[in-house]
C-alpha cells in the first residue's frame, strides 16, 4: 500500500504543469486578440477597456472593447467605442462601432 502515494504524485504534477500551459495559453491569446484589435481600429489614442468576454467553442469568438477617440478636421476629438470580435479559429478580427 505504500506504493499508492507514489503513484499519485505523477498524476498531481501533470494537472499543475497542465494548469501552467493552460494560463501561458490564454496570455498569448489575449496578447494576439489585443494586437489584433488594435491593429484594425481607426480610433486615436486607443486602448483595451476591460477584460476579454471569451464565448464557447461552439461559438469560437471573444470580444473585447476598445476606447478612444474619433479625430475630426473640423471640430475637436470625440470620444468613441468599438466592440471587436476576434475569431479563434481563423485569428480575424471585426470592429463594429458602439453607439
Amino acid at each position: 500500500m505504500k506504493i499508492l502515494p507514489f503513484a499519485v504524485v505523477p498524476v498531481l504534477l501533470a494537472t499543475f504543469s497542465s494548469f501552467a500551459s493552460s494560463d501561458e495559453a490564454w496570455k498569448a491569446l489575449d496578447k494576439d486578440i489585443q494586437k489584433s484589435c488594435l491593429a484594425i481600429s481607426a480610433l486615436q489614442e486607443k486602448k483595451v477597456e476591460g477584460k476579454r468576454i471569451d464565448f464557447s467553442d461552439d461559438v469560437g469568438y471573444s470580444a473585447v472593447v476598445i476606447s478612444g477617440s474619433y479625430k475630426s478636421k473640423n471640430s475637436s476629438p470625440a470620444p468613441g467605442k468599438e466592440l471587436c470580435l476576434y475569431n479563434r479559429k481563423t485569428q480575424s478580427a471585426s470592429l463594429a462601432e458602439m453607439l
